[in-house]
């Protein structure tokens, strides 16, 4: 009876300091809220982007420069968020936004190759020893779709092994145990159920194609393969799982999972829409693990929607058009002239150096997390690797999916409006990724920052 009276007040006092912390964001952010009403007039939700939601509403972004963004109340904001990661020199970085605006004087999109195409596909396949060559898209989930579809046109097969809460974007085929509700039937921690749809408008048969494994589980992958012999075309895994909680995957479970693959004649899909940025070769540098295809997004087009897919020549040049069946690939947009302008711009900045700079900052801010967590006695850790960043609270091991969902969403709510409060904007789900053009300083006052959140959350964590 003592436990459930704690509990009971414990559940009253957070969502007391919830109502209150929702109350006071309303107060601070009224412009938001009109044009969050004004939007819903005419957007389903106010936008169309459901990840960008959360309650009450969304703030409305004006305008950024550098490593800030200013709401539509004039709020300044250090944006540790860079639109889920994209933006890795900030918003409005000369070199990107003069190389697009020097672009769109001369035209911005053809029905022909251009030079800025080329020269950006070069650096890709400089930089990553594994892509001989490469195919530019849209987005991180139109590279998905095309890598998915060049392993299935190599091997033959049709079925895919993909991680347990791993995001590869909105293809059907990869749309499912996204974030699986555990309560259902989801099968043991080391052997999930049948995939689960993460969405409705699916179609119930896509999971017949997808078989799912845990995150750094190479048993549980091996088992899927002997099961399902000579039906596996490829394996699709993120060297760090990104929305699944910024986990990093082992490099024993990178290399266990090459090794499975070339013995059952597998395909390897790195997914690094997200973690190319982490080192100058992407993630599959620092693990010295080389798949058949690598997905990429996000950083390579300076802040323009892009996506590109690239890998082994034996594989890429099934989009050879003068192959007689070549895989078609098509789209308005791909490889248009201000993207890969724009992309070409971002990379070349981009150095090794700037890479290795940015990573201690990230560093620097999960030590400090880590540090703020320990000394007000919060169970809770900061996870992540280099410019990459999660906040856990609630759970102090965090090593996959499973171990991820422990954490406290209701607390993580509350910080992260009291995160708003204090001038901090990142994901919801407390993901943090590091720009360029921040620095120690912006570290440090980040802290300064989360420990004031902390303090207006802390009625809800006391004992």
């Amino acid at each position: 009876m003592a436990v459930q009276v704690q509990q009971s007040k414990t559940e009253s006092m957070q969502s007391e300091v919830a109502s209150d912390l929702l109350e006071r964001y309303r107060r601070y952010s009224p412009q938001s809220r009109a044009q969050h009403e004004a939007a819903c007039r005419v957007l389903p939700g106010g936008d169309t982007r459901t990840i960008a939601f959360h309650p009450p509403y969304p703030l409305a972004i004006d305008h950024g420069a550098g490593y800030q963004i200013w709401d539509a109340d004039e709020h300044a904001y250090i944006d540790f968020l860079n639109n889920y990661t994209s933006l890795i020199h900030g918003h409005a970085h000369p070199a990107c936004t003069d190389a697009a605006l020097r672009q769109v004087r001369r035209g911005t999109a053809f029905p022909a190759p251009n030079h800025a195409q080329t020269r950006l596909a070069e650096i890709l396949t400089d930089r990553v020893s594994s892509v001989d060559r490469v195919r530019f898209c849209n987005s991180g989930t139109e590279a998905v779709m095309f890598a998915l579809r060049a392993a299935r046109a190599f091997t033959g097969r049709d079925r895919v092994i993909k991680i347990e809460g791993g995001y590869h974007g909105t293809y059907d085929d990869v749309e499912v145990s996204v974030h699986p509700d555990l309560t259902r039937d989801a099968g043991s921690d080391d052997q999930p159920s049948l995939a689960q749809l993460n969405t409705k408008g699916v179609p119930a048969n896509t999971v017949d194609n997808v078989l799912i494994a845990p995150f750094n589980d190479a048993s549980a992958v091996e088992r899927l393969l002997r099961e399902h012999p000579d039906q596996i075309a490829a394996v699709i895994v993120e060297p760090v799982m990104g929305a699944g909680g910024m986990i990093p995957a082992t490099t024993a479970f990178l290399d266990a999972i090459r090794a499975l693959t070339v013995e059952h004649e597998a395909l390897l899909i790195f997914d690094e829409v997200m973690s190319f940025r982490l080192e100058p070769g992407g993630m599959q540098q620092h693990a010295r693990v080389r798949p058949d295809l690598t997905t990429f997004a996000k950083i390579i087009g300076g802040g323009f929607p892009v996506g590109a897919f690239g890998g082994k020549a034996a594989v890429m040049d099934q989009f050879d058009p003068l192959r007689p069946t070549p895989i078609w690939q098509s789209g308005t947009f791909n490889g248009n002239a201000v993207t890969m302008a724009a992309g070409v711009a971002a990379m070349e900045i981009y150095t090794a150096a700037e890479v290795a700079r940015i990573n201690r900052l990230g560093d620097r801010l999960r030590d400090g997390f880590n540090a703020l967590l320990s000394k007000r006695n919060i169970t809770g850790v900061a996870t992540g690797y280099g410019s990459f960043v999660a906040l856990h609270l609630g759970t102090d091991t965090v090593f996959d999916y499973r171990s991820a969902s422990r954490a406290n969403k209701s607390l993580a709510q509350m910080l992260h409006i009291a995160l708003l409060l204090e001038g901090i904007f990142c994901a919801p789900r407390l993901m943090w990724c590091i720009s360029t053009p921040m620095n120690e300083q912006v570290i440090d006052d980040a802290l300064a920052a989360t420990d004031r959140a902390f303090d207006r959350i802390a009625p809800t964590m006391r004992e």
